[in-house]
């Protein structure tokens, strides 16, 4: 609400911080003052239940005027949702749990089970594939240039912050548990026994350079004339091919 008489702000919340911490002290509502708070809150259920229907009633107006936050400041919520993230990841840690589903035991060397990394990994992937159909980056969402999966400051970031020797190592012990397993050393699909699936071999021998391509018959180039279509000779460098265009005379754009 407006402030009525902003000089006196100050002096008001003062009175209201010691009401507050009267009430608390004295084990009452803060908001009523005549019974006790609820186990874990400062106010009793009847207060509670109002304030939750008020919030309730406050985020659908908000929601549909388009706000954020149900039209409350936008970066106090974020940091009020960050510390209170921390505070139940904390709490979960400390009970053995995991720590995003609350109600699992974690697997060993880590603090989330095994359902729950499989649904991030899920959730990462489509996330992935979304980015790259639009041409963003996977990370910040910026857009990319010359196909890449990450923008120019992502790709220095990660360069910066990523050791070549731990990258090096995560990606063997991977590809070598993968193999163990008959999955794709990529993507980790069942693959029957071939190191990939049919799907990440094309596009691993797509992006390789070309030395690394096995020729499936020599190069050849034919030398053909555009105004005639004659074919005035097949070579099997550009070198060759280019002293036929230079000997008969034509430019390059005749051919």
């Amino acid at each position: 609400m407006p402030v009525r008489d902003p000089a006196n702000k100050k002096a008001r919340d003062r009175r209201h911080r010691q009401r507050q911490a009267a009430r608390v002290a004295s084990g009452v509502c803060t908001r009523c003052a005549k019974l006790p708070p609820e186990p874990g809150l400062k106010v009793c259920s009847g207060c509670a239940k109002k304030r939750r229907a008020a919030d309730r009633a406050r985020r659908a107006k908000a929601r549909a005027e388009g706000k954020l936050y149900g039209g409350r400041d936008p970066e106090q919520c974020r940091r009020a949702d960050r510390a209170g993230d921390k505070r139940r990841r904390r709490a979960r840690q400390e009970a053995g749990l995991c720590t995003s589903c609350g109600h699992r035991q974690p697997e060993e060397d880590r603090s989330v089970c095994e359902p729950c990394r499989e649904a991030r990994r899920a959730l990462d992937r489509r996330r992935y594939a979304a980015r790259r159909t639009a041409g963003r980056c996977v990370r910040c969402t910026q857009p990319t240039v010359g196909g890449l999966s990450r923008c120019g400051r992502c790709l220095a970031l990660e360069k910066e912050r990523v050791c070549p020797q731990q990258k090096s190592a995560a990606g063997k012990r991977r590809y070598a548990a993968r193999r163990t397993q008959g999955a794709c050393v990529d993507c980790g699909v069942r693959t029957g026994g071939a190191a990939r699936c049919e799907r990440c071999a094309y596009r691993s021998n797509s992006r390789a350079p070309e030395r690394h391509l096995a020729a499936l018959w020599p190069p050849q180039i034919t030398v053909i004339e555009l105004q005639t279509l004659q074919e005035l000779g097949t070579f099997e460098t550009e070198a060759e091919a280019a002293a036929c265009i230079t000997f008969a005379r034509l430019r390059p754009d005749q051919v």
